[in-house]
């Protein structure tokens, strides 16, 4: 949920510079650089809690895929070595 509000803010943040930018007649380009740099250094020296929470939302959601795909690692081998034992098993 902090990963969400986070992204929310800093594009909010980002959308808002950008459209300024564009009304001061910078150039596209311009805008949109400057509205990147000045989202992220307002998000992260202005919400530091926010991004450190958003950080750790993010870790526990590649922890999760990850030890899915262990599991299903572990179940590929464990059907490798079914296989191969009853391969050995039928042969003789």
């Amino acid at each position: 949920m902090n990963l969400l509000k986070y992204t929310l803010l800093r594009f909010g943040i980002m959308l808002l510079v950008f459209i300024l930018c564009m009304f001061l007649k910078i150039g596209l380009v311009f805008s949109a650089i400057f509205a990147v740099i000045i989202a992220l250094a307002a998000c992260y020296l202005g919400f530091p809690r926010l991004h450190v929470a958003a950080g750790e939302d993010m870790a526990r959601l590649f922890k999760r895929k990850k030890s899915s795909t262990k599991r299903s690692e572990e179940e590929t081998n464990r059907e490798i070595e079914d296989a191969y034992v009853d391969s050995k098993f039928s042969q003789e």
